[in-house]
């Protein structure tokens, strides 16, 4: 099984088949998963923020998304993640293969290995971004004729508000290619279960001071609406060829 995690504007994938929706228990919580196949390939799929996006990004139980998916039966995990561009190069609409992140989050609950259970664990973060996952991806865009960019960095804030052009053009100096406010600590969490993990950034705008003078969560949801249907291609291709592989 391949885990699915979508984040705004992509609230289904209409391509999972012989779906059935299941509750999983985590000692973190409960979670709702739906559990299907994209060809012959099984999934497991959940939006971060609910399917009518009412959970705001730092109230995301990012514990429990990750630790149900585990227990689902997941060995990896293809996530989404809407982002702003902090490289001006990058315009709304494309898709980036990440390949590292910058955390700028506060008071999330970020690690399994919190030392309650008495002993220390540490994860290396050298390569958070699966190297497999991450080449799929873009061969998958290559034979779909769709524009990935090999490799960008994805900074983390907490949201929910937007960065200001101060914080951005910080970011800028410190390397970031695209910002956001829900790929940490997922991508964390999941290395921490040893699963490999990878995540599809699509730019739905300027980041903050570097092109609109105000951002509203409806424009960018108009740039998402347009990536849907390439979108799903792509997944559907990279769930297959990590099976094939």
């Amino acid at each position: 099984m391949i885990g699915l995690i979508t984040g705004s504007g992509f609230y289904d994938l209409p391509d999972v088949v012989d779906r059935q929706r299941v509750r999983i228990r985590t000692e973190f919580g409960d979670v709702d998963l739906t559990k299907g196949r994209l060809g012959d390939i099984p999934v497991g799929f959940l939006a971060r923020h609910g399917s009518d996006h009412s959970i705001p990004p730092h109230a995301i139980n990012y514990r429990a998304n990750v630790a149900a998916l585990k227990k689902a039966g997941a060995e990896a995990v293809l996530a989404t993640a809407v982002s702003g561009a902090i490289d001006p190069s990058l315009p709304p609409g494309q898709f980036v293969a990440i390949s590292d992140f910058i955390d700028f989050t506060t008071g999330r609950p970020h690690t399994f290995f919190d030392g309650s259970d008495g002993t220390v664990t540490h994860t290396d973060m050298s390569e958070p971004y699966s190297k497999k996952l991450r080449s799929l991806i873009l061969e998958a865009a290559a034979a779909e004729g769709i524009d990935v960019v090999d490799g960008g960095i994805y900074c983390c804030t907490n949201g929910p508000r937007f960065e200001t052009a101060a914080e951005i053009a910080m970011m800028s100096r410190a390397g970031g290619t695209l910002v956001g406010m829900t790929g940490y600590p997922e991508v964390a969490l999941a290395n921490e279960l040893g699963m490999a993990y990878a995540s599809i950034g699509v730019v739905s705008n300027p980041a903050a001071g570097l092109g609109l003078e105000r951002l509203s969560a409806d424009d960018l949801f108009a740039v998402v609406e347009n990536c849907t249907e390439p979108l799903h291609r792509l997944i559907s291709s990279v769930v297959a060829g990590w099976t094939a592989s």
